[in-house]
């Protein structure tokens, strides 16, 4: 709880379901990625009045939000480097935000 959200969860929230379809006697077949994913809401720190533990949650939550924010720029701008280590969201979600279909 903080002062800007009552109900706060204070994470992300990532739901992946991989499925592989192979044929019989052949090693043909395809595999699908299907990404659920709720994402924690950014937070000016100074307004909701953490501290300790949930500053640094906050300030991870924070980050992690504008990695993403950086990898979505950076693929609308095509760039040759997309910073997709920046943080763990963002390597989690590369195969779905990378347009790799």
């Amino acid at each position: 709880e903080t002062k800007m959200n009552k109900a706060s969860s204070r994470s992300h929230a990532c739901f992946q379901l991989r499925v592989t379809r192979r044929e019989k006697n052949s090693n043909k077949g395809s595999v699908s990625l299907c990404s659920v994913v709720d994402l924690a809401g950014s937070e000016r720190v100074k307004r909701s009045g953490v501290a300790g533990k949930e500053l640094k949650e906050a300030i991870n939550i924070n980050g992690s939000l504008l990695a993403l924010g950086n990898v979505v720029a950076a693929l609308a701008a095509k760039k040759k480097h997309v910073p997709y280590r920046d943080s763990k969201l963002t390597r989690v979600l590369e195969g779905s935000v990378g347009g790799n279909c």
